[in-house]
């Protein structure tokens, strides 16, 4: 794992153009079964909705596939 990897116990967010892609998300992990929760924006990362998704950076390839093409404004991807 390369320094700039984050470790399997660190969380992830996922960031929305608007409260509905986030809203949206929450729903489609929900439904998959993967663990997430619905929290501010931390004040270090920048978005333009209040809200991301954090989940399990061990997740983050299910969490991009079930994302991908669902057009609910997906901003970006941050490792915590």
């Amino acid at each position: 794992m390369s320094s700039s990897e984050p470790e399997a116990s660190c969380y992830g967010v996922v960031l929305f153009r608007s409260v509905q892609g986030a809203l949206g998300a929450e729903r489609l992990l929900l439904a998959a079964g993967v663990a997430h929760k619905l929290i501010s924006v931390p004040r270090h990362i920048s978005s333009n909705c209040g809200f991301c998704v954090r989940f399990e950076w061990a997740s983050r390839e299910a969490v991009e596939h079930l994302l991908s093409g669902t057009g609910l404004g997906v901003d970006g991807i941050v490792a915590l």
